[in-house]
């Protein structure tokens, strides 16, 4: 499992302005677009909060993605 820490931010949008999509912004300028799409109604109540994430990464040519298999609010 891989570990990232960042922000949650929304990454997509359907035509109507709901989120689609969900992404882990971390400070390092990577972002990381969330594959379970399933889950995102779950955790739109950590949007724009530091989150961290475990799960499997892919690198694609264009961006990197995480299959996350859980994710908390990052304590302070």
């Amino acid at each position: 499992m891989d570990l990232v820490k960042g922000i949650l931010i929304p990454a997509g949008w359907d035509l109507h302005g709901n989120i689609v999509k969900l992404a882990i912004a971390t400070g390092d300028e990577q972002e990381y677009l969330i594959e379970n799409h399933h889950k995102i109604e779950k955790l739109k109540n950590l949007l724009r909060q530091e989150v961290v994430v475990s799960g499997l990464i892919r690198d694609m040519k264009e961006y990197k993605t995480i299959k996350v298999a859980s994710i908390r609010q990052k304590e302070t």
